[in-house]
């Protein structure tokens, strides 16, 4: 039963996640890279890694068209599966769509620089995020819903609706795969202040959640 719970979150001696991102890179060669490929690489290190290559694309301020929903879907399926121990599968339609190579490289050149530089300050602590069923379940499910809010079809002008919870997918999935219970609780935290803002704009609606984004922009 121990055995089974810390292969759930492999250490932090396994190699490092902005090397994953390398190798994406060198695979791609130039070229776009399908889902399926992505699987294929990161098979090692599980779905927890499968759900960061698939945020990258969202980290930028502004939405990309045609990715959020069977993105979010994969990466929600990705967090129901971490919950409840499942193998890492993807539906069909999501396995066979393709990653433009001018997305990819942007977006993983991004995601290096960042994991390189979180990669300092990542180690064992904050047990109790990080072990046991409870934990798992509860860093699965933040996943899942965080997917869905990245995927909700929001339109401009509203920004950081897809990246707080894409930030919040890569936080939790990063302290699993590195045993930081710090930054699953971030992640987790992240993952509510995003679904308050996603009902600031639904219960505001668009005119008065876009006059409240330009009075914080004007404070800030």
């Amino acid at each position: 039963m121990i055995r089974q719970e810390l292969s759930a979150f492999p250490m932090a001696q396994s190699p490092r996640v902005s090397d994953d991102l390398r190798g994406l890179l060198e695979l791609a060669g130039g070229g776009d890279l399908a889902v399926s490929e992505v699987m294929r690489h990161t098979g090692g290190r599980g779905l927890q890694m499968l759900a960061i290559v698939l945020s990258l694309p969202f980290l930028s301020p502004v939405a990309i068209p045609g990715l959020s929903i069977p993105f979010g879907a994969a990466i929600a399926v990705c967090g129901l599966r971490i919950a409840f121990r499942r193998k890492p599968w993807l539906p069909e339609f999501v396995v066979r769509r393709k990653i433009p190579f001018a997305v990819l490289e942007k977006t993983l050149r991004f995601g290096i620089a960042i994991h390189v530089r979180m990669e300092k300050f990542l180690r064992l602590r904050w047990a109790a995020f990080v072990d046991g069923d409870s934990a798992r379940i509860a860093a699965g499910l933040v996943i899942a819903f965080a997917a869905v809010l990245l995927s909700l079809p929001i339109p401009p002008p509203f920004p950081l609706t897809n990246t707080l919870p894409g930030f919040s997918i890569i936080l939790v999935s990063l302290g699993m795969l590195e045993r930081d219970g710090l930054v699953i609780f971030c992640g987790q935290a992240m993952c509510a202040v995003a679904a308050v803002y996603v009902a600031l704009i639904a219960m505001l609606g668009g005119a008065g959640a876009a006059k409240l984004w330009g009075l914080l922009g004007a404070w800030l």
